[in-house]
């Protein structure tokens, strides 16, 4: 299961437990004349009798993307692909996969996708929080995005592999950017699909801050102790053997990053972190 991370895009996905692979790529930005990367994740969940993608990842590796799934399917087909809401990481590569998979079905919080994609509206099927799919083996059910970006978010969970997907959430940095760069959840070259306790060190306090207030601006004005809260009493009825974040490493340190994560937040939000 060794990922590659040698600084090469990786053109198969990384298996993060039976039935879950990790796919996407990452973008570059450069931070004081050094290279940095960020993820842009996608996850692919098979159970038994149908799949799910979660994501679609950036159009800019809609290749990639489309090349990882249909190695990780192994001749199957995609069921349904679950954009956690409609912004161009999350569902850019949306009309590739449909137009690719032409039984897959488009799930989630999607009062706005036919707006989108009106070619697609017929494949359109609504899900709120509190509603699952059975998966055959395994159920992945649909979660009220605790910290999300747009309204419609919503958040994913795999049953079988006990695995939390939860967009913008929990995104974090590894070296912060100068004050020019931009405002994207970063990491080293060589650091491309790490679990978090692969890193050379866990992240700090400080690199989640500067993740959650740029990406997330709402948090400099919005307590999220209740938010937390809500997430603590969800991961006790779903306990969460990991946590996968659109843009950051894999976390498999959960209670750990929990801490870490609304420590940052508490941060932005006293206004410690500009």
């Amino acid at each position: 299961m060794s990922p590659d991370n040698q600084g090469i895009e990786p053109t198969t996905a990384r298996v993060l437990a039976d039935g879950v692979h990790w796919l996407g790529g990452c973008l570059s930005a450069n931070a004081e004349g050094q290279e940095v990367h960020y993820h842009v994740s996608s996850y692919l969940v098979l159970g038994s009798e149908a799949s799910i993608l979660v994501d679609t990842g950036d159009p800019a590796h809609r290749d990639k993307v489309l090349a990882q799934l249909e190695h990780a399917l192994g001749g199957r087909t995609l069921d349904y692909v679950f954009p956690t809401h409609p912004e161009i990481p999350h569902a850019g590569n949306l009309p590739a996969l449909l137009a690719t998979y032409p039984s897959a079905v488009v799930v989630g919080d999607v009062r706005d996708y036919a707006l989108h994609f009106p070619e697609y509206k017929d494949r359109l099927q609504a899900k709120t929080a509190g509603e699952s799919l059975d998966l055959g083996d395994r159920e992945f059910r649909f979660f009220p995005a605790y910290i999300r970006d747009l309204e419609n978010t919503l958040w994913g969970y795999d049953s079988g592999a006990r695995i939390m997907f939860v967009s913008d959430g929990f995104s974090y940095i590894h070296d912060v950017p100068g004050p020019e760069e931009d405002d994207e959840p970063v990491h080293l070259p060589g650091q491309c699909r790490l679990l978090s306790t692969e890193m050379p060190a866990p992240p700090s306090v400080e690199q989640a801050a500067y993740g959650t207030g740029r990406a997330l601006y709402w948090t400099k004005f919005v307590d999220v102790g209740t938010a937390f809260q809500a997430i603590e009493d969800t991961l006790e009825s779903y306990p969460a053997l990991m946590i996968g974040p659109a843009h950051g490493n894999v976390i498999d340190d959960v209670d750990s990053m929990l801490k870490t994560s609304l420590a940052a937040h508490r941060k932005v939000y006293e206004g410690q972190m500009l």
